[in-house]
């Protein structure tokens, strides 16, 4: 497994877009954000497959798993952070060369669709990989993120990686983190990429969806067997679920249908989609 990201000035770091491309009216937002990596020191190297070419890819996927395995594949290159999210990044996971990555491993960021690159990395390529949309330097909490993101990986702090939570139920669990993204993460089902939940802590988040289908997603993890085996369960943020003031329907859903395993469980607003998000390093074990 790797270590926690510790960069200094002068590295280099990779930004791609393996799920939908990054288009191109947020160009702009794009040159905020590399000119923010550089006045930390950083060299961005940028990816072939970032922006749009057609319709939604910055490639076809194969040429996009190629731009990722040619990142991974760089010794001068310390980080990847991908930018990007929508859909289409579960098209890649056949053509990452997962046997390389595991013995030129590095950490990879991404949140979202890219839930299912951050789960696939760690079953099939066994190295860590890091919840974190690196876009939040320059939304709008970007100053608290610029100064979160370089007390914990050029100081060594823990700024990034704390977050606030409350308890559902129980008072402690421990074990490795998977998940992110349910919608996301809930592709994997059934392939080689879905990782085995036995004694993990599962994360899971959402950007879209009202209590019907966050629910209906929940019971399909249930279904698999996923809820039975795991030793807990962190609920991050769920934007849309919570703006309509809905989250207690799912809230009681979960402890309802795990009530026989007394599953361990919490609630945190820090992880997911908000512009506030913290990072959670899949692959890593956590004690709560």
């Amino acid at each position: 497994m790797t270590a926690n990201l510790k960069l200094s000035k002068g590295d280099k770091v990779g930004l791609i877009a393996c799920s939908d491309g990054v288009r191109e009216e947020n160009s702009l937002e794009v040159e905020a954000l590399i000119k923010v990596l550089n006045s930390f020191g950083l060299e961005v190297v940028v990816a072939s497959t970032l922006f749009r070419r057609d319709a939604y890819f910055s490639g076809a996927p194969k040429v996009r798993a190629a731009e990722l395995n040619r990142l991974f594949n760089d010794d001068e290159i310390m980080a990847i952070f991908d930018i990007s999210g929508g859909d289409s990044a579960n098209q890649i996971l056949p053509y990452i060369d997962y046997n390389r990555i595991r013995m030129n491993p590095k950490p990879f960021f991404g949140m979202s669709d890219l839930s299912v690159i951050l789960n696939g990395l760690y079953t099939l390529g066994n190295i860590n990989s890091y919840h974190y949309q690196l876009m939040n330097l320059v939304y709008s909490d970007g100053k608290e993120q610029q100064n979160a993101f370089y007390q914990s990986f050029f100081e060594g702090h823990n700024d990034l990686y704390d977050f606030q939570y409350k308890w559902v139920r129980g008072n402690h669990m421990s074990g490795i983190v998977i998940g992110g993204n349910i919608r996301c993460f809930m592709k994997l089902a059934g392939t080689s990429y879905f990782p085995d939940p036995t004694n993990k802590i599962i994360l899971l988040e959402s950007l879209g969806g009202r209590a019907n289908k966050i629910v209906s997603l929940i019971a399909q993890l249930q279904q698999v067997g996923y809820l039975d085996k795991c030793a807990g369960l962190i609920l991050g943020s769920f934007t849309e679920l919570e703006r309509y003031n809905e989250f207690s329907v799912v809230e009681e859903y979960v402890k309802e249908i795990s009530e026989s395993t007394k599953l361990p469980i919490v609630k945190t607003d820090e992880i997911g989609h908000g512009s506030n998000g913290k990072c959670i390093v899949i692959g890593q074990e956590i004690i709560l």
